[in-house]
């Protein structure tokens, strides 16, 4: 109960430095090609290094640990997931996390995105029954074939970089600002959310293994089917907990703006999250589980996976620029999102 509560708690810090960043792959990827920074991309590499400079020496002073993950075959199969969770998420403007941060500010189009990931993973399910596609079997992550000198100056220098990286965020904090202020603070730095949440979810990982939220809810949709098992209760309050961080967050900066009134271009939000469940069904896993916990633990299919997911929201992205006008046009500075969230019709050329 202890370790389930502590959990709950990062989960929640996590779900909180998340929405305060606005972290998000979507506008990681419209932010390279729309202003030529890259920002939000390396605030999402700084939480893989997080990550893997939490879980490393546990692993290395715990081989038994590190030799019992498990993680996902590269696969071509795993790959075009990736590619069409990408296309989903720039279609639907918003990846994983954001979609979910999204709905906490009250947003009732993110509920379309959410029906329309279960029916993804059900035309998944569908294909498994009728023998078109196989379920994808778990191998051995291998981060645990790795444990010896090498991975401890791995360890060893990720610890030199944490440190440092740390006293750096504090020295160059607002001025006058105590720890209580940073805390309540209305906008977070990318890289001190990626330390938030890095540090969060490394220790859910050591405590619970790889939880993603997107797994969860696609085991929910294959347990309703009668295809798997539900998922366990602990996966159910983590998620639920990543989502009261966000909503305390919503709720301490006022910014809850709901919008619930039917739109045709919820049209496009059904699209991408029908393409969202079916790309994290064949990877498997969405940007949550493939950043926080595949990717650290070398799980084979997760770093190509991730690749093609960005190839997929700079495709998407540049399709719906093309066919419909439509550009999402993100802006970062001093390590800060900035820009509001708009898509921006753009002109075409005579």
């Amino acid at each position: 109960m202890a370790a389930l509560l502590l959990a709950g708690v990062l989960a929640a810090i996590l779900g909180f430095a998340a929405h305060r960043a606005s972290i998000c792959n979507v506008r990681a990827v419209a932010e390279v090609v729309t202003s030529g920074t890259g920002y939000i991309l390396l605030g999402i590499g700084k939480s893989v290094l997080w990550v893997s400079a939490i879980t490393i020496p546990v692993f290395l002073l715990m081989p038994s640990a590190g030799a019992g993950l498990s993680g996902w075959p590269l696969t071509g199969a795993a790959v075009l997931g990736g590619f069409v969770f990408g296309v989903g998420a720039a279609i639907n403007g918003a990846c994983a996390f954001s979609t979910l941060a999204r709905l906490a500010d009250g947003e009732g189009r993110m509920l379309v995105t959410g029906a329309a990931f279960g029916l993804g993973v059900l035309c998944f399910v569908l294909l498994i029954d009728w023998r078109l596609i196989e379920r994808p079997a778990p191998t051995p992550a291998l981060i645990g074939s790795l444990l010896g000198w090498p991975l401890v100056v791995v360890a060893a220098a990720l610890a030199v970089w944490a440190v440092y990286e740390m006293a750096r965020l504090w020295r160059t904090r607002p001025a006058g600002r105590c720890v209580h202020a940073l805390v309540l603070a209305p906008q977070y730095r990318l890289s001190s959310a990626a330390m938030l949440i890095g540090i969060a979810g490394a220790t859910i990982f050591l405590i619970y293994g790889s939880i993603g939220y997107t797994m969860t809810l696609q085991q929910l949709v294959e347990g309703l089917h009668g295809t798997r098992s539900f998922p366990a209760a602990a996966s159910w309050l983590l998620f639920l907990a990543i989502l009261a961080g966000m909503l305390l967050s919503t709720w301490q900066r006022r910014s809850f703006r709901p919008d619930w009134r039917p739109r045709l271009i919820w049209l496009r939000n059904l699209c991408g999250g029908l393409l969202m469940g079916a790309g994290v069904a064949l990877t498997p896993g969405g940007n949550d589980a493939l950043v926080l916990y595949g990717i650290p633990s070398l799980s084979p299919h997760a770093l190509p996976a991730y690749l093609a997911m960005v190839v997929g929201i700079g495709l998407g992205q540049w399709s719906m620029r093309a066919l419909l006008g439509i550009e999402l046009q993100v802006a970062c500075r001093n390590d800060l999102y900035t820009a509001a969230e708009t898509p921006a019709k753009t002109r075409r050329p005579a």
